[in-house]
């Protein structure tokens, strides 16, 4: 199970053919999308967790845990045998964390993407919790405009989600995932507090160079990662 921050996926990758072979099984439990390319690169069976968990390390040997809002999810966006994970699925579960292996990650990752770049950059940005963004108009509407250029950037790659469109997932986005992550503070948010790089490249940023790509206008993701990218340069200089 690969648990590191996006940025660190090629040196992980690196340090894990050291002593795994190409046929090991590979569990990716990350933010952002790209990270199945790359470490496909060099292992056959790369399989990814959906996880919508958050939580702070308030000391290096403690884990507090602030939301979980839906189970973990398993599945490959490769094609892979599932039935691998099955065993994992069942050991998390009795462990106290809801999971599933399911054949439809693509869109559980894409549905996480919906939630993260309206929310992540955002909340860094301002210094505040998930829920007071939902609370006032003006960040209402960056944050429909960033899923609006979300979903236009998914489609032209060729992937779908859970929701038929921006409309019907704003409804369950304010509705209920939302109000259960109130209190979250995003990780983006932690990590500009401790000088350290944020994931923004992996989750912003692939909306900004895959609409780049296919010419699609993107400004509002433009504008968050690179306010972002200011802020994390700012902070390390």
């Amino acid at each position: 199970m690969v648990c590191v921050k996006s940025f660190d996926t090629e040196n992980t990758v690196m340090e894990l053919r050291e002593w795994l072979t190409n046929s090991s099984n590979i569990v990716l439990c990350q933010n952002g999308w790209g990270n199945a390319e790359i470490f496909s690169k060099y292992f056959q069976n790369v399989f990814n967790a959906r996880v919508i968990t958050g939580f702070i390390r308030p000391q290096k040997n403690k884990v507090d845990v602030t939301v979980h809002a839906q189970p973990v999810h398993l599945g490959s966006l490769l094609g892979g045998n599932l039935d691998c994970l099955d065993p994992l699925a069942k050991a998390l579960e009795e462990g106290g964390l809801p999971s599933a292996v399911t054949p439809y990650i693509a869109k559980d990752l894409w549905a996480k993407m919906l939630y993260n770049c309206p929310l992540n950059a955002l909340g860094a940005l301002l210094k505040v919790p998930y829920g007071l963004l939902g609370e006032k108009e003006s960040t209402r509407e960056i944050m429909e405009a960033i899923v609006n250029e979300v979903f236009s950037v998914m489609r032209a790659m060729g992937y779908e989600t859970h929701w038929e469109n921006t409309h019907v997932y704003l409804e369950e986005f304010y509705g209920k995932l939302l109000p259960n992550t109130y209190e979250h503070e995003s990780s983006m948010l932690q990590d500009l507090r401790a000088g350290k790089v944020t994931e923004i490249e992996a989750i912003n940023g692939v909306v900004v160079r895959e609409g780049e790509k296919r010419n699609i206008a993107v400004p509002y993701n433009i504008m968050v990662t690179n306010f972002v990218q200011f802020l994390q340069d700012k902070g390390r200089t």
